[in-house]
């Protein structure tokens, strides 16, 4: 009241100026001024008389380190009022008494209230008044408190307000009271916000205080150091296991921990202070933000289109009803936005809820810690709304329930996550017993098929497995293919008996499909008694090396298998062998009910008929002028230049040559004694000089009576002259 009349004097000094001074008007202004005075003095007194009436003042005793001032308190809703106004029509106004606790429930207006105190000491004391719990997130705060001269001062507070405008620079809201020796003192708040209004205050003595916030402090540290915790803890495992409900589970954590800051006004004055908007909406924020992780985070974890099919689509409507409240925020009242959002958390409560229940009644055992973990913290939560919607009115429930929740909600969330992880080893080491089974029979089916089908032609057309193979899959390569005959097959078998014939070829088989692994190759077919090998490498040049050397080795392999064929009493073999270079095309043919793998193109038939060749030149092997141009120089490989030939079904003549290391020792030092004759003879041959070329070519028969080649290419020279 002293404030009062201090402004008071100061305007009644400025008029009594003018109409001292004089103003042009001031005789007609004269009058309105002295009855707008006696008013204000008629004003004064009463309200001094009032305010003396007027609320229960509370007595203060230094002795007793802190009082519950909410029942001292009286409120009245403002119609406007700046200060000073409200002091002149205080007297007039009927004010409502609290009931022990200042709460409203969600609302979108101002206050004003007052309070009235008395010192009982003979000293001056200073006095910390605290307006704690979710007062906290209120718009703004004005507080006119008297200094120790009992002017009035302004102190700022509120989430809208500036954090450097604050009296007090604290995340709580805190004002000074200084109360001289046995005098009483009045304290106006003008409280406006635009949301949940709860206003629990607090008056302490300065020491008790500082050692009260020491513990909140602790507390609060606790609980932020409990969820920074369990935020790397559970990041780490998703790291770990790739499991997207730690993931979720992680980013609900982010938004517990920003709402936790929000409310508490720690994010204000650590990370925020110059930014007001946001911090008045970034508690709606991660708290819609934070629905939305847990809708996801139930939807995985619980695994609700398996569980509860139908759940999981309320679930994804809640997701997108989620989104849009989180986009309705911005331009959205908080009063609204915050209706909105306690509607979407209860829903998103109730949905978990019957999920989880519904999961454990179908076996998924994971999910009773997890019903556990999160009835703690929803049913917190839910009472928080509850709360904050006025329905419930504790300030204790308003200070601590969610945080209550979400710690009990951690620890019983560690259960459920050692439950899960047990339950996924139990999962995964049933799925690798299965997968073990599974993989031996396919080891077992691939195996038995690659008797049948070669590994190297599988890794063609079945890629994905050997039960995914295609008809008509097709894949174009380089390799060499080489074909093989044994002379005189026909007669042979008509010789021997079916078995006897059988043992023979197997023998056979045998050992020339050793000499062709042996040298990076694979037996496509079996062709009776013929062989079709292929030989194929990211070099061309290696493939085309490798099939030559298959055909020399597979002779040498004969002539041992001759030395035991005679020592049983059975007469020699002989083969002829065909190789050719060249792009095939692997593939699968047939129908949907037989198919079967082969190589197909122009170079296949070329191979075949080169051996063929073999039969009427009487050479053991024979290879294209492409394959030796692969092999290249410098590989130890002696070849004689046979000329080009005609092949059946193919118009171009191909350039063929025999190899002389397939020879036996005695054949091939013969051929190589008139090697020199037989070159001088060709190049004859090729310029078209038959006669001179005969002649050369019979001087070698002479030398080489058994050299069947220089026949042929005798007979050659004499069709030509012809």
């Amino acid at each position: 009241m002293v404030g009062l009349i201090e402004h008071l004097f100061i305007a009644f000094r400025r008029d009594l100026s003018e109409w001292v001074h004089g103003f042009p008007d001031s005789m007609t202004r004269h009058s309105a001024a002295s009855r707008r005075w006696l008013g204000i003095l008629v004003c004064v007194f009463v309200g001094l008389c009032g305010s003396a009436r007027a609320g229960e003042v509370l007595h203060l005793d230094s002795a007793i380190p802190r009082y519950a001032v909410d029942p001292y308190v009286d409120y009245i809703p403002d119609e406007g009022w700046d200060f000073i106004q409200f002091r002149l029509v205080e007297p007039n106004l009927t004010f409502n008494h609290s009931k022990g606790s200042l709460t409203f429930g969600y609302v979108n207006a101002s206050y004003w209230m007052r309070l009235h105190l008395h010192n009982t000491d003979r000293l001056d004391h200073r006095w910390i008044l605290e307006c704690s719990g979710l007062s906290r997130a209120i718009d703004r705060i004005e507080a006119y408190i008297p200094d120790r001269y009992g002017v009035y001062q302004r102190h700022l507070a509120g989430d809208m307000v500036p954090f450097h405008e604050r009296t007090i620079r604290h995340h709580s809201v805190l004002f000074g009271v200084d109360i001289p020796a046995e005098e009483t003192r009045h304290i106006y708040l003008k409280i406006t916000t635009n949301g949940s209004l709860q206003l629990p205050m607090m008056l302490w003595s300065s020491d008790a205080y500082i050692e009260s916030e020491h513990h909140d402090s602790l507390l609060e540290g606790m609980f932020y150091g409990i969820l920074v915790i369990m935020l790397f803890y559970n990041g780490f495992i998703y790291l770990s296991v790739k499991d997207h409900s730690y993931l979720y589970y992680v980013g609900y954590l982010v938004c517990v921990l920003g709402f936790s800051l929000s409310i508490k006004g720690v994010g204000y004055e650590y990370l925020w202070p110059e930014h007001p908007l946001w911090n008045n909406k970034s508690n709606l924020i991660f708290a819609t933000i934070g629905i939305w992780f847990v809708l996801l985070f139930a939807q995985s974890f619980l695994k609700t289109s398996s569980y509860s099919p139908n759940l999981h689509k309320v679930i994804r409507i809640l997701l997108y009803t989620g989104a849009s409240c989180t986009i309705s925020l911005v331009g959205l009242s908080h009063y609204h936005a915050a209706a909105i959002l306690a509607a979407q958390c209860s829903a998103s409560i109730i949905v978990v809820l019957v999920a989880a229940s519904l999961a454990l009644k179908r076996g998924f055992t994971a999910a009773r810690y997890y019903l556990l973990a999160w009835l703690s913290v929803l049913v917190s939560i839910l009472l928080w709304i509850l709360n904050s919607a006025n329905v419930l009115t504790s300030y204790w429930a308003g200070a601590y329930l969610y945080q209550i929740g979400t710690t009990l909600q951690v620890l019983l969330f560690s259960f459920a996550l050692a439950d899960r992880i047990n339950l996924m080893r139990s999962e995964r080491e049933a799925a690798l017993k299965l997968q073990l089974a599974h993989s031996k029979r396919l080891v077992s089916m691939s195996e038995m098929f690659e008797r049948f089908v070669p590994k190297q032609f599988l890794n063609k057309i079945a890629r994905s497995g050997i039960e995914n193979i295609e008809l008509g899959r097709a894949d174009v390569a380089e390799v060499s293919i080489l074909f093989a005959d044994v002379r005189g097959f026909t007669a042979m078998s008509e010789s021997l008996k079916p078995q006897e014939l059988l043992n023979f070829l197997n023998a056979y088989l045998e050992r020339i499909d050793k000499v062709i692994h042996d040298n990076d190759g694979f037996i496509d077919k079996f062709i009776g008694d013929g062989v079709m090998a292929l030989f194929e490498n990211e070099q061309s040049q290696v493939g085309a090396l490798n099939a030559v050397n298959a055909a020399i080795k597979m002779q040498k392999a004969v002539e041992v298998y001759n030395e035991h064929r005679a020592n049983s009493g059975y007469p020699p073999i002989r083969i002829g062998i065909g190789v050719n270079t060249g792009e095939v095309v692997y593939g699968t043919v047939g129908s949907q009910d037989r198919m079967d793998s082969t190589v197909l193109g122009d170079n296949v038939n070329v191979a075949a008929r080169l051996q063929d060749l073999t039969k009427v030149l009487q050479a053991r092997v024979v290879i294209s002028d492409h394959t030796l141009d692969m092999v290249g120089k410098g590989h130890g490989l002696i070849v004689r230049e046979v000329g080009d030939v005609r092949v059946r079904g193919r118009r171009e003549p191909v350039h063929i040559y025999e190899v002389l290391n397939a020879d036996s020792e005695q054949d091939r030092a013969a051929k190589l004694h008139t090697l020199s004759n037989y070159r001088l003879a060709y190049d004859n041959y090729r310029n078209g000089r038959y006669r001179e070329a005969e002649a050369l070519w019979q001087d070698c028969l002479d030398l080489n009576p058994f050299d069947t080649v220089v026949q042929y290419l005798i007979e050659q020279c004499r069709n030509k002259k012809n």
